[in-house]
């Protein structure tokens, strides 16, 4: 009974901290861009919306539905505005 106490705690002794790890590690490995922001967002009704997002000193207008993502204007400077 004592001895399988003792694996008990040693394997805990072993999992979590090997399971803390490995989930920073993972979290760390998929976060979302630095580089990637959502300017705005206009909601069109149901399911559907455009946003404007800027990538690499780029801005796009990205018409957003269920079923697909579609670009409708680029622009290469900062400082114009997505007509």
């Amino acid at each position: 009974m004592i001895w399988g106490l003792v694996r008990m705690v040693v394997a805990l002794v072993i999992i979590v901290p090997g399971a803390f790890f490995v989930t920073r590690w993972y979290g760390r490995k998929h976060t979302v861009g630095q580089d990637l922001r959502i300017k705005e967002a206009l909601s069109l009704g149901s399911s559907r919306a455009l946003y404007v997002v800027e990538w690499a000193d780029k801005r796009y207008l990205l018409g957003v539905t269920n079923q697909a993502i579609t670009l409708l204007d680029a622009e290469c400077d900062n400082e114009e505005v997505l007509e």
